[in-house]
């Protein structure tokens, strides 16, 4: 998978959320099935601030698939994920993620795809995307 860090900030603090993520995905964001998680890679543990947060962190714990309009309206609910994975599947059935997302301790955000259209579009939406 391409992999890309967005780093947009305004005053040193990031200036946008998954749930910009998701919008600027689109349909394909609704359209698959996600799982939530810590991010293993630097072994943290889900977190996160807001309203929907406490139920992301269940998900998170539970390994639970949800469908993408749900992930969608929890991330609406939720201030700030400071730690989290979210891997998108192409349907409920699937074992292979098609896009993973990760938000990097309140640092940056990683999405990683092998879809050129989505990383064409991230790039177009957002200010400061670099190849990880």
């Amino acid at each position: 998978m391409h992999t890309l860090r967005i780093y947009d900030m305004t005053d040193g603090m990031l200036d946008f959320d998954l749930r910009h993520i998701l919008a600027a995905l689109g349909a394909q964001a609704i359209e698959c099935s996600w799982m939530v998680s810590g991010v293993a890679a630097y072994d943290a543990a889900f977190d996160a601030t807001g309203g929907q947060a406490g139920r992301l962190d269940e998900l998170a714990t539970s390994g639970r698939r949800i469908k993408g309009d749900r992930l969608r309206d929890l991330a609406n609910g939720t201030q700030q994920v400071i730690w989290g994975e979210f891997q998108a599947y192409a349907d409920a059935s699937a074992t292979v993620p098609v896009l993973i997302v990760r938000a990097i301790d309140s640092s940056f955000y990683e999405v990683a795809t092998n879809d050129s259209h989505v990383l064409q579009n991230l790039r177009a939406t957002f200010r400061d995307v670099r190849s990880a």
